[in-house]
C-alpha cells in the first residue's frame, strides 16, 4: 500500500513538473500601461527653446527636465525627449516667474540606455543615441534659463 502511494505521489510530482515546464500552468502577465509623455503646463507654453545663448537677456540659472520610462511600454527616444523638454519648460517658467519672456538654452542631454549587455548613461547629442542601443530608460536635459524682459 505504501509503495502504491509513493509511486502515485512521485508520478503526480513528475507530471506537475513536466506540465509546468511546458507552460500549461504559467500565469498570464497583464500588459504594461502605455507610456504617456509629460505635458506642458499652460503658463510654460511661452518658454522658448533657443539654439544659442540669447542676447540682451539675463541668466537666471540652470534647470533640468527629465522623464523615466518606468514600468510602461511604448516609449521611444522621441517621446522621452519631448517629455523631458516639456518638463524643462515647466521648470524654467517657475524659475523665471510670471509675466517674463523666458528662454532656455540646452547645454547637455543625457540618456540612460541598455547597450552591450549593460545599462549606461551616455550623452545624447541632438537626441541621437549610440548605434546598437537596445533600450532607453530615461532622458535628462540640462539648460540655462534666461530672463529676456517683460511680456
Amino acid at each position: 500500500m505504501v509503495r502504491k502511494v509513493l509511486k502515485f505521489g512521485s508520478a503526480c510530482a513528475f507530471g506537475m513538473v513536466f506540465l509546468t515546464g511546458c507552460g500549461l500552468f504559467d500565469t498570464v502577465t497583464p500588459p504594461k500601461p502605455q507610456y504617456q509623455p509629460k505635458s506642458i503646463e499652460a503658463q510654460a507654453r511661452g518658454v522658448t527653446v533657443a539654439k544659442n545663448i540669447p542676447y540682451n537677456c539675463r541668466i537666471l540659472g540652470e534647470v533640468e527636465g527629465k522623464d523615466v520610462v518606468g514600468d510602461r511600454s511604448g516609449a521611444t527616444r522621441e517621446l522621452l525627449r519631448e517629455s523631458a523638454i516639456n518638463d524643462l519648460r515647466n521648470e524654467a517658467y517657475y524659475v523665471a516667474g510670471q509675466g517674463k519672456r523666458t528662454m532656455v538654452n540646452i547645454t547637455k542631454e543625457v540618456c540612460r540606455i541598455f547597450l552591450g549587455g549593460a545599462w549606461q548613461s551616455v550623452e545624447c547629442r541632438d537626441g541621437l543615441l549610440p548605434q546598437g542601443t537596445q533600450n532607453i530608460y530615461s532622458y535628462r536635459i540640462h539648460a540655462q534659463v534666461f530672463d529676456c524682459g517683460e511680456r
